[in-house]
């Protein structure tokens, strides 16, 4: 049953990967007295704002720790590449909650601190209803995406079904924009910074946001493979304490963050502070773990399919939470 669920998972292609993928060891050893760093290739999306300022300011350094970014697309490539041995963790949406409950080697060890349901539904402006997209061409992502997930949802919320519209996977996020802009579909399913971007220039409207029909839910956690977390404990620790250490000072300091977002990351400022002066003072930076929030999550892609309906897993199964700093 799990082996039918990670095929679910990931692209077939990919499976000649996970049959033969293996990660590199990375042995501390002494050079010029000086021990070598652990290296932690972490898997995220491009423009992680917390991972990539830890990183400049030296936070992760400090606990001894090497920490590259592994980019990738989504929550189904962050999970690939740990059952590859591409990555040691990494932090990305529901597609993380599915491979550990599937069997996928990785554990659960913490959250970022939006760690809530942020998808959007964005149509183009003359829509005034989620009904008037039936029949229609909408970009929700890819299979087994966090996207599609929160299409699908909204629309079993409001009677209808996925055969109800044209899918078309536009790609990534900033393809999916430029799809709506060329009015290739008539909407996307994407982030709040996304959408914003589409209403303030015009061509775009938030017709639903995907936080008002998923109750209680945690969307987005952090993960460790389960090898590194038995070669390199410590490592997972001091991983975890440099990332809360970050994300409080960017909580604390606002303007610096939105300033490092705009020029380090390539961030369109007029819409990143739209959104982020409002989100960042919200942030969790505590890094637990909402297990109600969790359990629902799983109820919830239970009944989409994405889980099987028949697992007897739960979130204290799939969570470690001892390696976050006291």
């Amino acid at each position: 049953m799990h082996r039918l669920k990670i095929i679910k998972l990931v692209p077939l292609f990919l499976l000649v990967v996970f049959a033969t993928g293996c990660a590199k060891k990375n042995e501390q050893q002494a050079k010029n007295g000086t021990p070598q760093k652990n290296l932690i290739r972490y898997a995220t999306s491009a423009g992680n704002l917390p991972i990539t300022f830890g990183i400049k300011k030296g936070y992760f350094a400090e606990q001894g720790l090497d920490v590259k970014i592994v980019t990738i697309t989504g929550g189904v490539e962050a999970v690939t590449a740990a059952a590859a041995g591409e990555a040691d963790l990494g932090g990305m949406g529901s597609p993380v909650l599915v491979g550990a409950v599937a069997g996928v080697p990785i554990t659960i060890v913490g959250a970022p601190p939006a760690k809530g349901q942020h998808f959007i539904l964005v149509s183009r402006p003359q829509y005034t209803s989620f009904a008037e997209l039936k029949g229609k061409p909408v970009s929700p992502g890819a299979p087994g995406q966090g996207t599609i997930q929160a299409f699908n949802v909204i629309a079993k919320a409001k009677g209808f079904k996925p055969s109800d519209f044209q899918y078309v996977n536009a790609g990534t996020s900033a393809n999916a924009l430029a799809a709506l802009q060329a009015r290739k579909v008539e909407a996307i399913i994407t982030s709040e910074m996304v959408g914003v971007k589409a209403e303030l220039e015009g061509f775009g409207k938030i017709l639903e946001r995907a936080v008002d029909y998923f109750g209680h839910y945690q969307h987005s956690f952090i993960f460790a493979t389960n090898s590194f977390i038995k070669e390199k404990p410590e490592a997972v620790r001091g991983f975890l304490t440099a990332y809360r250490k970050t994300v409080e000072y960017l909580k604390a300091h606002p303007d610096e963050a939105i300033t490092f977002a705009v020029k380090e990351l390539q961030q369109d400022e007029v819409t990143y502070r739209k959104v982020n002066e409002k989100e960042i003072p919200t942030w969790d930076t505590s890094g637990r773990i909402d297990f109600a929030g969790t359990e629902h999550a799983i109820k919830i892609l239970k009944d989409l399919g994405d889980i099987d309906p028949n697992s007897k897993v739960t979130a204290q199964q799939i969570v470690d939470e001892q390696f976050l700093p006291k």
